[in-house]
């Protein structure tokens, strides 16, 4: 066993030993003694109980099974889009409600940005990666000039809590100073930190990203709810009124941030947390089902519900299980301080992914393959513990457009499209001319700053509109 001076070190490296992972200090007669007290200290950190956990998880298995005792699935009450003038009505009410909690200052913001843009080839945050059609301003400019446009219309400014991850908080600190909070008043932006947790080899041994540090990864958004915690931020929302917190994540550029719809229909129904989501179509689809699992509404990962639920359909020919998850969420702050407390713990979820790392003789690889595993919590597990639940559907080509892949589905390209065609259908509402080609899609780019407008009625009230010019059009 590896022998160290200070006692108190002694005792980690023999749990270190005793955890089957002195593999760690292969590399220890080459380290300095800055980097022997830093890897170290990375050790000491580590929840080693936590990790034995992970470990069971990692050689067990989450699928649902269609039929036995295992699991029962069932699709769960919902809200859907208005087909009547009753839930038309139904809704101008909740917009109503959800007005007035905003006027109220009962209403504060959070985005989940802790993530890269390393599968789009950006490495930084990915809230800095530029995807409006026309002007190409950034995830956080858009999000941000949203907030100061619900304040302006509310009289009233949001708090907007952005959560970043250890890999990225310093990046995006200095990226909302560079840009003077694109015109928020600083104290309304707050920052917080997801915490950690180690990769693993598919053996379950730790891995090195070089010869004095461990592979880390951010612990899924899930963490905020330790985040808010431990930050502060919790008994500050308690401070300042705040009843409901909006909380969505930094890749969907079509979120209507606090939509008052939402936040309404959360306070009147009573609810602890709620989602929005938006119709499956494609049975094959990669996106989280909202469901009840043995009689509690939960999300179902794609990869954990079988062929025979996946493909199951209603007399209407839609399928009965539909409600693909938007990761758009209402919190009552109430339920977050429950469930972020120290006795809460979410479940974790693994995914296998390439990770770099240091070879036992020292050569630093960058595998192009699945190495190793990850582990993350999700934030949608705490829907179990909600008393009450509300699952509003929005129409995906107005809300829900991820950036997640730097080609094909979900990329820059069909980002920036849906944001044009959104935007070209609100100027048409307001009157401007939009060329069409014969298949009736928009000719040309088309972006409206939510400074500007949040929808087609804003866009009626600001008079005559420029043309296109160019086949653009910024407004």
């Amino acid at each position: 066993m590896l022998k160290v001076q200070d006692e108190r070190d002694q005792i980690l490296v023999a749990k270190i030993y005793e955890a089957g992972q002195e593999h760690v200090f292969d590399f220890w007669d080459e380290l300095s003694r800055d980097e022997r007290r830093g890897l170290l200290d990375q050790l000491e950190r580590l929840d080693l109980q936590l990790l034995a956990r992970l470990d069971r998880l990692r050689t067990g298995t989450t699928r649902i099974k269609a039929k036995g005792k295992e699991s029962t699935l069932e699709p769960p009450p919902v809200i859907e889009l208005p087909r009547n003038d009753a839930e038309r009505t139904r809704r101008a009410e909740a917009e109503a409600e959800g007005r007035r909690a905003l006027e109220q200052g009962k209403v504060a913001c959070f985005v989940a940005a802790g993530g890269q843009g390393t599968r789009l080839g950006w490495e930084h945050p990915k809230g800095t990666f530029p995807v409006s059609p026309v002007t190409q301003k950034t995830l956080f400019q858009l999000f941000s000039e949203q907030v100061i446009a619900l304040g302006r219309r509310a009289k009233k400014d949001l708090l907007w809590i952005v959560m970043t991850s250890a890999p990225n908080r310093r990046e995006t600190e200095e990226f909302f100073k560079t840009h003077n909070y694109f015109g928020l008043a600083a104290p309304m932006v707050r920052f917080c930190q997801q915490g950690d947790l180690p990769a693993v080899d598919l053996r379950g041994k730790l891995i090195l990203e070089s010869k004095h540090s461990l592979a880390l990864s951010p612990d899924g958004h899930g963490g905020a709810l330790r985040a808010l915690r431990l930050s502060g931020l919790l008994d500050e929302l308690a401070e300042r009124g705040v009843e409901q917190l909006f909380y969505f994540q930094v890749d969907n550029p079509l979120c209507r941030i606090a939509d008052p719809v939402f936040v309404g229909f959360h306070r009147l129904e009573g609810a602890e947390m709620s989602t929005k989501w938006v119709k499956k179509v494609d049975p094959a689809e990669k996106v989280g089902l909202l469901a009840r699992r043995d009689g509690k509404l939960t999300v179902v990962e794609y990869s954990e519900i079988d062929d025979e639920h996946r493909l199951q359909k209603e007399p209407s020919g839609d399928l009965r299980f539909r409600c693909g998850n938007t990761a758009i969420h209402v919190f009552s702050r109430t339920f977050l301080e429950r469930v972020a407390s120290p006795n809460f713990q979410l479940s974790y979820h693994l995914a296998k992914k390439a990770v770099p790392f240091v070879d036992r003789s020292g050569q630093a690889k960058k595998p192009e393959a699945p190495n190793a595993i990850k582990y993350e919590t999700f934030i949608f597990d705490v829907l179990p513990e909600a008393s009450k639940h509300v699952a509003l559907e929005c129409a995906r080509d107005e809300e829900f457009e991820p950036l997640k892949n730097a080609k094909g589905e979900y990329s820059p390209d069909t980002v920036r499209r849906a944001q044009s065609r959104l935007h070209a259908r609100w100027l048409e509402a307001a009157g401007v001319s939009i060329p069409k080609d014969a298949k009736g899609e928009p000719q040309g780019l088309f972006e409206v700053s939510p400074l500007t407008a949040l929808g087609p009625e804003d866009l009626k009230k600001k008079g005559a509109l420029p043309a296109l010019k160019d086949g653009k059009l910024a407004v």
